[in-house]
């Protein structure tokens, strides 16, 4: 039985299957003339990464308990498949790397992580230590902002390295302004606002200077959100050395086969992980109080104190888009500025 690359979306699974460097059809899925595995091989790092992805799930009668392969779909989106393709392809590939047979009762009752149904485990490796996002955000903001016991920064910090990017000195990045006029901005303009104009974001508390540029003109251009008819100043800027970021939009999109030995840990934290990616990410309205920034503040500066240069995050306003945000100016130089006027605005509801 052969499985292929469009059986899964893990992007580690996936470059797996096409370093074997075997083409053929799958056996589990309609795909024909793909990158495939024989599931029965040995070695076979693709059984052995989801035979020990199974292996942290138990029987369970808790609440929360269901199938294995439902669980397999919704706490990891690892495959591309249905369920009970899932069902199948996670017992075959369970029965070469540990001999896991399709009747076990792993496969046929519900499960559930031990680990997250024991709060001292979350307690000790949960980055909001078991509570809920949300909880965090309103301790932050009502509560304990600068100290929060809630928050758990050596876990935080474990993560990190995972999610972290490098981009090499001259990189090109983008910074968009509105002009008042044809005549736009001097490249020395288009850094960050001077001290007494910094007014609080989604990554700087208010009075901070961050460098806020986006990965392409056209993301820079949505970020501002001008009106038609408006000018608008696009600033191309390099990097002065290289700089190291954490991409937030990725932490709760990382593969979990790079936390093998600590996959318990990652999945205690995936939900909260997608929940900060959603906020860093959610665009700014004028109508937002300054206290809804202070939770991605919090996590910004505490990236800030473990040396890093920055944060990236998916753009909201942009598909494909990346935002960065420099906590120090002086990392990024503006080489040029192209002064547009914006002729047309295409707006969609939902």
């Amino acid at each position: 039985m052969k499985c292929c690359v469009e059986c899964f979306k893990d992007v580690y699974i996936r470059r797996a299957i096409e370093n074997l460097g075997a083409i053929g059809d799958c056996d589990y899925c309609s795909h024909r003339n793909v990158a495939v595995c024989d599931v029965s091989a040995r070695p076979n790092p693709i059984a052995d990464a989801v035979a020990g992805l199974v292996q942290i799930y138990s029987v369970s009668d808790s609440a929360g308990a269901k199938p294995l392969r439902a669980a397999l779909h919704d706490d990891w989106d690892i495959f591309s498949a249905g369920a009970a393709t899932i069902q199948a392809l996670a017992a075959d590939l369970c029965g070469s790397a540990i001999g896991l047979s399709p009747g076990a009762d792993i496969f046929a009752k519900g499960v559930a992580i031990p680990q997250l149904l024991d709060e001292d485990f979350l307690s000790e490796f949960g980055v909001v230590r078991g509570r809920r996002w949300e909880q965090f955000a309103e301790s932050i903001k009502y509560k304990n902002r600068f100290h929060s016991g809630m928050f758990n920064a050596d876990a935080f910090a474990s993560f990190l390295t995972k999610i972290a990017r490098r981009h090499v000195a001259g990189t090109e990045f983008y910074r968009a302004r509105i002009a008042r006029g044809r005549g736009g901005f001097a490249a020395g303009e288009m850094g960050a606002p001077p001290p007494g104009k910094r007014s609080a974001g989604r990554i700087n508390p208010e009075g901070i200077g961050v460098l806020y540029m986006a990965s392409d003109d056209r993301t820079a251009l949505s970020e501002v959100r001008a009106n038609t008819f408006d000018y608008v100043a696009v600033g191309r800027f390099r990097a002065a050395r290289d700089v190291k970021v954490v991409n937030l939009s990725g932490i709760s999109g990382t593969s979990p086969f790079l936390y093998q030995g600590e996959l318990e840990k990652y999945a205690a934290n995936r939900k909260v992980f997608q929940e900060i990616a959603a906020e860093i990410a959610k665009p700014l309205r004028r109508s937002d109080s300054p206290i809804e920034y202070l939770p991605t503040q919090y996590i910004a500066e505490f990236i800030k104190s473990q040396g890093y240069d920055g944060v990236e995050y998916a753009s909201a306003l942009m598909e494909g888009g990346h935002n960065i945000a420099l906590f120090d100016e002086a990392l990024a130089e503006c080489v040029g500025v192209n002064t547009i006027e914006v002729a047309k605005i295409q707006y969609e509801t939902r």
